[in-house]
């Protein structure tokens, strides 16, 4: 399996059911990953449903750092050849016909082993960056990160 088999693979909309505020993006109120994962890291902005609520609630997202981490590790994962991620390609290879949602938790579950994070804390950041390479494709998508790193 290579990038761009994974991408035809994927529903997008099942990708939001794992990133909700990916909804956002969908809907043209925001135009990059960067600002879909604003909504979903501590310290960033709250998303457009938190306005309904009478006061903003505790902050208990994951810290900007697994952000940062999972969009890295992202690049290196879908632009590049890296022997680290074989294993990966094989496991994805192997619940590809399963659902986009299995897809996202192997992926989020070997990028948390590695870093020592929950699947469950990273699955929406991954969710994330396979919608932004599907959304602008697999060139673009690696040319944007490349530029950011």
């Amino acid at each position: 399996m290579d990038t761009s088999s994974l991408l035809a693979a994927l529903d997008a909309k099942e990708l939001t059911y794992e990133a909700t505020s990916l909804i956002a993006w969908d809907i043209g109120a925001v135009s990059s990953e960067e600002e879909v994962a604003n909504f979903m890291y501590r310290g960033g902005n709250f998303p457009p449903q938190a306005s309904a609520k009478p006061s903003l609630p505790d902050d208990r997202r994951p810290d900007r750092r697994c952000w940062d981490y999972v969009k890295s590790e992202m690049r290196l994962f879908l632009c590049t050849d890296d022997k680290k991620y074989r294993a990966l390609w094989k496991q994805i290879t192997d619940v590809q016909k399963k659902s986009t949602t299995a897809i996202v938790g192997v992926i989020a579950t070997f990028l948390g082993a590695s870093v020592g994070a929950s699947a469950t804390l990273l699955a929406g950041f991954v969710a994330v960056c396979l919608y932004a390479a599907l959304k602008v494709g697999k060139e673009a998508y690696c040319s944007l990160s490349a530029n950011e790193a």
